[in-house]
């Protein structure tokens, strides 16, 4: 049994969790439960991947005055500390 919880395992690119482990069983014939892969994948060592909850950083939908681009995309400079960038959209503030 051990076996074939880690091949579907590995067919779905170490993506399913047990729930969808035990359906793609079941759809091989075999019937086990939910606990049983869960302590089976366990004892191998196999965790699945999660997804990241997504973060959206820039709303360019707003009515607010936009920074001038001083420096347009003109990055070659002389000498160093004449020019310094950054990307502040994503840190919060009190206006969200």
């Amino acid at each position: 049994m051990s076996n074939l919880v880690h091949q579907a395992f590995e067919k779905s690119r170490r993506s399913y969790g047990t729930r969808r482990i035990k359906t793609a069983l079941s759809h091989q014939g075999q019937s086990v439960r939910r606990r049983r892969i869960g302590s089976l994948m366990r004892e191998a060592g196999l965790m699945c991947k999660t997804k990241r909850r997504f973060n959206v950083t820039t709303d360019s939908k707003h009515d607010l005055p936009i920074a001038p681009n001083h420096l347009d995309r003109q990055f070659a400079v002389d000498q160093a500390n004449q020019v310094y960038v950054g990307d502040i959209t994503y840190i919060y503030t009190q206006e969200g």
